[in-house]
């Protein structure tokens, strides 16, 4: 056990469980797949009053009628009304997988099963794929980041045509990327071209992403090569802050003071700070707090129907919290492990704050008194944030285990996962 690399123990059991997750979960029952079905097939096609209806055509039943169901994959739909008008920027990449297999399946038979099916397969080809070179080339954290993409609720949206995976690839391509640049702490060129690549990807992604470059500033970075003449004016702006740090600090307090008046004349603060603590710790106001925010970083299986057992949660965090402390000659800085681990829940704020803006006022009216929208899943990629926490406190907080005992416990533990989705999706379903 202890010679397979541990991208290739991902590739193994991801490909059995996202090959089996397409076939055993019905079509359109994982949240919102008809609309990122319509998302996709918009790519190509416009959405017009004849063409077909993405949105009203499937069925969300459970348990499903076999009868009907067969007929997703045996009735045609009619492609003479299917307007052709190419529609393409940055905000489509995350759904140019499933739009390939959604095409692909429409010229060998275009009934929707089919069509849906090869979309899912193709999304769940990119998932695995870009999983694998994302965890072969993370400097560390190579068993977090594969236990976490192979927890059920990433099993389900892989074998999807949710965008969750492009933004799932996204935020943990940013995160191998800087776990090697806080190794070298070395900027090239090469380094700017995958910061530019990097911002375009989680930019195309969700927006709150790009708040994950404010870990950049924590590394101490220099240039290296044709770009060395750049760190004579690095050094000598540390000197000038560290010089005046405490002007500095003051004129920063002010104008966050400022900042926050003139935020208090757009939206009332007090009411948002209560609107943002009754989301996160009151579940008798949140009553999606303990299930579709928190049992959904895990599984929550699908259309918000089927719940991962608790003690099977504490379990993978308690496993998940081992893996964390796994003992590892690498040495980072603490203000970058620190820093990294805040980003965890900055992250699940900026999210929560975010839809209480965008998505709560169609559901709640304004001034609702909680943020609704976000679900956990949305949550799940940033947890392996916290391993250069655990990293920076390694003299404290790293443990010895036995490698290949923890790969066998890891390998039996994402089975058994698997196996409870599996038992529990089956027979509410089928």
């Amino acid at each position: 056990m202890e010679k397979i690399k541990i991208e290739n123990l991902f590739i193994a059991l991801a490909t059995l469980f996202i090959g089996i997750s397409i076939a055993v979960m019905p079509i359109n029952r994982v949240p919102d797949e008809s609309n990122h079905a319509r998302m996709a097939w918009g790519i190509l096609y416009e959405q017009t009053d004849s063409s077909f209806d993405w949105m009203n055509s499937i069925s969300q039943n459970a348990p499903i009628n076999k009868h009907e169901y067969k007929q997703l994959f045996t009735e045609k739909i009619d492609m003479s009304h299917e307007a052709v008008r190419l529609k393409f920027g940055l905000k489509n990449i995350v759904h140019i997988p499933q739009f390939i297999g959604m095409i692909l399946g429409s010229m060998i038979y275009p009934s929707i099963g089919l069509m849906i099916t090869l979309g899912r397969v193709f999304n769940g080809l990119f998932y695995i794929m870009g999983m694998y070179l994302i965890i072969k080339h993370s400097k560390y954290g190579k068993l977090p980041l594969s236990f976490i993409s192979l927890l059920p609720i990433m099993i389900q949206q892989a074998a999807s045509l949710s965008y969750d995976v492009a933004n799932y690839l996204a935020i943990t391509a940013f995160f191998a990327w800087i776990s090697n640049l806080s190794v070298s702490k070395q900027i090239t060129k090469r380094t700017i071209v995958q910061f530019i690549v990097m911002f375009f990807a989680l930019y195309a992604t969700k927006i709150n992403n790009l708040l994950l470059f404010l870990l950049l500033l924590t590394l101490g970075l220099r240039f290296s090569g044709i770009l060395e003449g750049v760190n004579p004016f690095i050094e000598k702006t540390k000197a000038f802050v560290l010089k005046y740090r405490y002007l500095l600090l003051t004129i920063v307090l002010f104008l966050g003071l400022a900042t926050v008046l003139v935020i208090n004349q757009l939206i009332d603060v007090k009411h948002f700070t209560r609107v943002m603590i009754n989301t996160l710790f009151s579940n008798n106001l949140n009553e999606h707090l303990n299930t579709i925010l928190t049992i959904g970083m895990f599984g929550y299986f699908g259309n918000f129907a089927i719940q991962l057992p608790l003690w099977l949660i504490f379990a993978d965090v308690a496993f998940l919290t081992l893996l964390f402390t796994l003992e590892t000659e690498i040495e980072i800085n603490k203000f970058f492990g620190v820093i990294s681990g805040v980003m965890v829940p900055f992250q699940i704020a900026a999210i929560i704050a975010g839809m209480y803006f965008a998505w709560t006022p169609v559901v709640l009216g304004t001034n609702a008194n909680i943020s609704v929208g976000a679900q956990g899943r949305y949550f799940t990629p940033f947890l392996i944030y916290f391993v250069p926490l655990f990293l920076s406190f390694k003299n404290k907080l790293v443990l010895r285990y036995d490698r290949s005992f923890v790969k066998i416990i890891f390998t039996a533990l994402c089975l058994f996962n698997f196996l409870v989705m599996m038992l529990l999706v089956i027979p509410y379903y089928w």
